[in-house]
């Protein structure tokens, strides 16, 4: 599998999504629907970025928070489980679950 990161994705592309916990990653076909900031949606990363007006993924957390928007989200949808779920940017990294496991994405 090849691994690639957040900014290489498109929407509608099919990924293998999911955690990293302790050491082993927890992975599922999914399709990437997009990013989300409140009622904003972004086809990637590099225009959401240009948007608000940052480079990195730390100036962009600071700066939804400091515009008050909430979360940035990644989502995503599991088409063998018909359901749909998001990662969202904390400390600098997309994350997923309450106990902020490291998002991983693989070809």
């Amino acid at each position: 599998m090849t691994k690639f990161t957040v900014a290489t994705l498109a929407p509608k592309q099919t990924v293998s999504a999911g955690y990293r916990r302790r050491r082993t990653d927890s992975l599922d076909t999914n399709r990437f629907d997009g990013f989300k900031v409140g009622e904003l949606k972004f086809d990637n990363l590099k225009v959401l970025k240009a948007h608000f007006g940052v480079k990195t993924l730390s100036e962009l957390e600071f700066e939804i928070d400091r515009l008050e928007l909430g979360s940035v989200y990644a989502e995503f949808h599991n088409p063998e489980g018909n359901y749909f779920w998001c990662a969202y940017l904390y400390n600098g990294s997309f994350r997923v679950g309450t106990s902020a496991d490291r998002l991983v994405l693989a070809a």
